[in-house]
């Protein structure tokens, strides 16, 4: 695991686009070892973008990013990405354990067969996600809460230091859902570096150290004391959301995602 305190993500001035048309413009900011910082922001703002480019899967404008002083598709494989449920083709037969597997080929390289170091990699990164006792199930024939579990997995198996998480409970049940914030508990005593995206702000607020507020461009980060302000929020949501203070904290109703209770 990165030190604590370590930059282990610096993302200066970056643009990020498709077809010559920007998505994310002049995009600054850093990441240190052992935080867990949630980016927020409504749909389109270009969070799957922002993660898609840290992973080396995109191509830069202009700008830089950096993973531990690498640019992510010439350093070694330092980041794990687990992408939106929704872009995954499930249809393909293989087992839970194959798709964990799939998280070391880094390590080990292609066509090579899996050591005893590889396995046991995997069954660590299952039990982690509670989802061991269904290693020889096909990953179709999961639910959607635990098939997000097992892309965790995955992930966890690369072994990795920084890990990027785009919505992970979107679409999930109640215990996946409870099943994944007990792992970002735990890995954060592990000291692993994770950035997350959410829509719910509520949950952004009570769990995570720091708060990164996107619509485009970094419209603010900081603890969330400071960037869930109403004046903020309403630059980043515009007229998606509507706010009010409340007597006893911020209450926010808009696009039927962002939701923060009272107190929050």
């Amino acid at each position: 695991m990165s030190g604590a305190g370590c930059e282990v993500l610096r993302v200066e001035r970056v643009t990020v686009g498709y077809d010559g048309r920007p998505v994310l413009e002049g995009v600054t900011f850093s990441v240190f070892g052992g935080e867990q910082v949630a980016i927020v922001g409504p749909n389109g703002a270009g969070k799957s973008t922002l993660f898609k480019a840290i992973a080396g899967l995109l191509p830069l404008q202009a700008g830089r990013i950096e993973v531990f002083g690498c640019e992510p598709h010439r350093g070694p494989v330092e980041v794990s990405y687990v992408t939106q449920r929704s872009e995954v083709d499930l249809s393909f037969p293989v087992t839970v354990a194959d798709v964990v597997m799939m998280g070391r080929v880094g390590r080990m390289g292609w066509l090579r067969w899996p050591s005893r170091e590889d396995r046991e990699a995997v069954r660590r990164a299952l039990a982690q996600v509670g989802m061991e006792d269904l290693a020889d199930r096909q990953i179709g024939e999961l639910s959607g809460g635990q098939q997000q579990r097992v892309f965790i997995a995955r992930a966890l198996a690369q072994q990795a230091d920084l890990l990027l998480m785009d919505e992970p409970f979107a679409g999930v049940d109640a215990a996946s859902e409870q099943a994944i914030l007990e792992l970002l508990d735990r890995l954060r005593g592990e000291g692993l570096t994770i950035l997350l995206s959410t829509h719910d702000l509520n949950l952004a607020a009570d769990r995570f150290d720091r708060i990164l507020l996107l619509n485009r461009r970094l419209i603010a980060q900081g603890p969330p004391s400071e960037v869930f302000c109403p004046d903020l929020l309403r630059r980043a949501y515009g007229g998606q959301l509507a706010i009010w203070e409340h007597e006893r904290g911020l209450v926010m109703l808009g696009d039927g995602h962002c939701s923060m209770g009272e107190g929050g």
